[in-house]
C-alpha cells in the first residue's frame, strides 16, 4: 500500500480532481515557486486537460504511478521529510528537556530557600516549633517556598543534614592539607538538666587565615575529668579518621583554668603531652583571666561588693517579678521624655562587656531612676509598704555621691578594659602583640591613680558643687568643681535635658560633723569611702592581678613577630641581630637553633649571613630580607595592618616558599613558617 498515495479534490470542478503524492505536495510547496511549477508534473497524476485519464492515457499514469517511488524527486522528498521530522522531534525533546530543568530548578530554588530559612533559626537560636512561621514570614514577603518542609521534624532533618556537610567539609580540608597546623580550643557546659557537655573548636589556617571552626558538642555520660576527656577526644578523632593528623600537627591547646584541663597529674593537657608529637603550646583562655583578675582584684574591698549588691538590687526591683515597678518606670521615662533601658546585672564572672553595659545603663538612666524611686516613696503612691522601704534604701545609696563617683571610676576602668576583653574574644586574635597591649592597657590604668576617666570629668565639668565638709563649708552651689570635691562636696546636676528646672541632688553621706540637713545615715560613711582614699589601691589590687595571669614572659617571645617591629629598609642593616630574637620562640615548640648567634654587633658578614642561612635565624633573616627589598611596597602598606592581615597576605603570596629547603621539619615546611603559623 502506497501511503504517500492521496486524491487531490479540486472543489471548483470535480471532473477536474487528480491523483498525487503527498509528500512530494509538501516538499514542493516547500520549495522556492519556480521549483514547485517545476516539479508539478512530476507528483500529479493527471492529463494535461486537468483529469483522470481513460484508455492509453490511462496506462500511462499507471506506469508514472509505480516509477514514483523511486523517482528523484520523490526520493528528495523523502530526506526532506525525515528531516523535517527529525528537527520536529528534536526540538520536542529539548523543550521537554527545559521544562523539565526550569521544573527541576524551581525545585531546588525552593529547597535552597527553606534550607537557607533553617540555617538563619539556626544561627539565631530560633526554635524548630517556630519554623513554619518563618516559612508563613517568607511566602508573606513573595517568596515561593513550596509545599513541603514546613514541619519542625523536616527543619529537624536539614539542620543535621547542614551540619554533617560542613563537618565532612571540615574533615576533608583538615586531611587534604597535609602542612596544617591545628590549635583545638575546648570547654564543658551544662545544660537545664545538669546534663555535662564538651565543646570542641578547632583554630586552623583558611587561605592562610587564621580560622576558628566548630568540631563537635558532645554530652559527658561519664564524671567530667581529665583522663575521660581525654578518652572522648582520643575516641572523636579516631571516628573521623584524623587521629594521626592531630597527632603530628596540634601546636596549640587553649581550655579555661579548670583542674580536670590544666591540672598537672590528671588534668586533659597533662594527658595530651606524652600524645602528641610537638611541644604544643598551653593556654588559659585570655579572656577568661581577664575577669578573673578584676573579680580577684576586687573581692578583698567591701565597697566593691556594696556597689555589686546595689546593682543587682536596684535589678532585681525593676526586672524580677516586678511587673508594676517596671511599668512605673516605663511611665516616668515618658513623662519626662527619657529613654527607657532594660536595666542588667552583674554577674560573678562575665566577660568586662556585659559588666560595663549593666554600669552604663544606670548612669545613663540615673535621673529617671531618682525619680521614679521618689514617686513610689511618696505618700500619694499606692505601692505597698515592702516596695516602698526598698526604694527609699536604693534611693539613699544612689544619692550618695561617692556611690556615684566609684561607679564612674569603676565604669572608667572597666571601659578600658573591656576593649582588651573584645581583642581576646576575636576569632582573628593572636599572640602576636598582645605583650604591648598588655603593657599599654597597664600605663593606662595607672593614670588613673592620678588623672580622671572621660566619665568622672564629665560629672565634675556638668554639675556644680557646694563644700559640706570641712572647715570652710560654701554657701552656694559653685561650678569648677575639682577631684576634691567628690569627697567633700555635693553635687546638682542636669538630668540631660533642655528644661533647666530638671537636676538632681547628690549628697555626702553622714559624719559625726556633719548631722543637720542629712539626708543618709551616718552609717553609709564606711560603705563607700571617699574615691582619693580609694582609687590607688584598686588601681594596684588591678594591676597585680594582671601580671599575676598574663606573666611577661608568656607572650614576649611572640612579638619578635610583630611586623611594626621589623627592621625596615633603613635599619635593615640590625636584621641579623634582630633575628636572633626568634629562637626562644622556636625552642618554646621544641625546635633548636644549630649555631649560636652574637648580638655585639648590629652589623655581619656576609659569610655570617651564609652560615646563619641553615639555622632557623638564619631563615629568618633571609625572609625579613625579602619582604623589605623585594616587597618594599607590600611590606610598608601591610606593616600597619595588623599582625594577622601582614602574614597572611604574605603567606598567601606563597613568600615563605623562596626560604632556603635546607632544614625542614617532619612536617616539610621551613621552621620559619611554622612559626609564623602558630605565632
Amino acid at each position: 500500500m502506497k501511503t504517500w498515495f492521496q486524491y487531490a479534490q479540486n472543489t471548483d470542478d470535480l471532473s477536474r480532481s487528480g491523483i498525487q503524492c503527498r509528500i512530494c505536495q509538501q516538499y514542493a510547496n516547500a520549495l522556492p515557486s519556480a521549483a514547485n511549477e517545476a516539479s508539478k508534473r512530476g507528483m500529479t497524476f493527471v492529463t494535461e486537460s486537468g483529469y483522470v485519464p481513460n484508455g492509453h492515457a490511462k496506462d500511462s499514469v499507471r506506469r508514472k504511478l509505480q516509477r514514483h517511488s523511486s523517482s528523484l524527486f520523490h526520493s528528495e522528498a523523502i530526506n526532506w521529510m525525515k528531516e523535517k521530522h527529525h528537527s520536529i522531534l528534536a526540538r520536542q525533546i529539548n523543550e521537554m528537556n527545559r521544562v523539565a530543568k526550569l521544573a527541576q530548578t524551581k525545585r531546588d530554588e525552593i529547597t535552597a530557600r527553606v534550607l537557607t530559612t533553617v540555617y538563619a533559626e539556626v544561627k539565631a537560636n530560633v526554635p524548630f516549633s517556630a519554623h513554619n512561621l518563618m516559612v508563613d514570614l517568607q511566602i508573606k514577603n513573595g517568596l515561593d517556598m513550596g509545599s513541603h518542609h514546613r514541619h519542625r521534624k523536616s527543619a529537624t532533618a536539614m539542620a543535621e543534614s547542614i551540619s554533617m556537610t560542613m563537618h565532612k567539609t571540615l574533615l576533608k580540608y583538615i586531611k587534604n592539607s597535609k602542612d596544617l597546623p591545628i590549635s583545638i580550643v575546648l570547654d564543658t557546659t551544662f545544660d537545664i538538666h545538669s546534663n555535662s557537655y564538651l565543646m570542641i573548636y578547632f583554630r586552623i589556617l583558611e587561605n592562610s587565615n587564621p580560622m576558628m571552626f566548630f568540631y563537635r558538642f558532645k554530652r559527658l555520660a561519664q564524671v567530667e575529668t581529665g583522663q575521660r576527656i581525654y578518652e572522648m577526644l582520643i575516641g572523636m578523632f579516631t571516628e573521623d579518621n584524623i587521629l594521626e593528623g592531630i597527632k603530628e600537627r596540634l601546636w596549640g591547646v587553649t581550655t579555661d583554668g579548670a583542674a580536670v584541663m590544666t591540672g598537672n597529674r590528671a588534668g586533659l593537657v597533662s594527658r595530651l603531652r606524652p600524645w602528641a608529637k610537638n611541644n604544643f603550646f598551653q593556654h588559659h583562655c585570655a579572656a577568661h583571666k581577664l575577669e578573673l583578675s578584676i573579680y580577684h582584684a576586687f573581692e578583698n574591698f567591701p565597697y566593691m561588693q556594696h556597689l555589686d549588691t546595689s546593682i543587682n538590687s536596684l535589678y532585681k526591683f525593676y526586672m524580677r517579678h516586678a511587673t508594676k515597678r517596671k511599668a512605673s518606670l516605663l511611665e516616668t521615662s515618658e513623662v519626662l521624655d527619657k529613654v527607657f533601658y532594660e536595666l542588667k546585672r552583674i554577674y560573678r564572672i562575665r566577660w568586662v562587656a556585659s559588666e560595663v553595659s549593666a554600669l552604663d545603663v544606670i548612669r545613663k538612666s540615673y535621673y529617671l531612676l531618682l525619680t521614679n524611686l521618689e514617686n513610689i516613696i511618696s505618700t500619694s503612691s499606692d505601692f505597698d509598704d515592702e516596695s516602698k522601704a526598698t526604694a527609699s534604701g536604693l534611693l539613699k545609696t544612689l544619692k550618695n555621691v561617692r556611690y556615684y563617683s566609684l561607679h564612674l571610676f569603676l565604669t572608667d576602668i572597666l571601659k578600658l578594659l573591656e576593649f582588651e576583653s573584645l581583642q581576646f574574644q576575636s576569632a582573628r586574635g593572636t599572640f602576636i602583640g598582645l605583650q604591648k597591649r598588655h603593657n599599654d592597657l597597664i600605663r593606662s590604668l595607672e593614670m588613673l591613680k592620678t588623672n580622671n576617666g572621660p566619665r568622672v570629668i564629665d560629672f565634675l565639668n556638668s554639675c556644680r558643687c557646694r563644700r559640706v565638709v570641712g572647715p570652710t563649708a560654701d554657701i552656694e552651689y559653685r561650678v569648677r568643681c575639682h577631684t576634691n570635691d567628690l569627697s567633700h562636696s555635693d553635687f546638682v546636676c542636669p538630668a540631660g535635658t533642655d528644661d533647666s528646672t530638671q537636676r538632681f541632688e547628690l549628697k555626702q553621706p553622714c559624719s559625726r560633723l556633719r548631722r543637720r540637713g542629712c539626708s543618709t545615715d551616718a552609717t553609709d560613711v564606711g560603705l563607700y569611702p571617699a574615691l582619693s582614699e580609694i582609687r590607688l589601691v584598686i588601681i594596684d589590687s588591678i594591676v597585680s592581678q594582671l601580671r599575676k595571669y598574663f606573666p611577661e614572659d608568656d607572650y614576649s617571645i611572640f612579638d619578635v613577630l610583630n611586623p611594626e617591629s621589623l627592621p625596615t629598609a633603613e635599619t635593615l642593616h640590625t636584621v641579623f641581630t634582630y633575628s636572633s630574637r626568634i629562637i626562644p620562640l622556636a625552642r618554646r615548640f621544641g625546635m633548636q637553633d644549630e649555631s649560636p648567634v652574637s648580638g655585639d654587633s648590629d652589623s655581619d658578614s656576609e659569610s655570617d649571613s651564609r652560615d646563619n642561612i641553615r639555622t632557623i635565624s638564619g631563615q629568618f633573616s633571609f625572609l625579613i630580607n625579602s619582604l623589605v627589598t623585594s616587597h618594599k611596597f607590600d611590606f610598608c602598606a601591610y606593616r600597619s595592618r595588623g599582625p594577622v592581615k601582614f602574614w597572611s597576605h604574605f603567606m598567601e603570596k606563597r613568600t615563605v616558599e623562596w626560604l632556603p629547603k635546607i632544614k625542614k621539619t617532619d612536617l616539610g615546611c621551613p621552621n620559619t613558617a611554622y612559626i609564623i603559623c602558630r605565632g
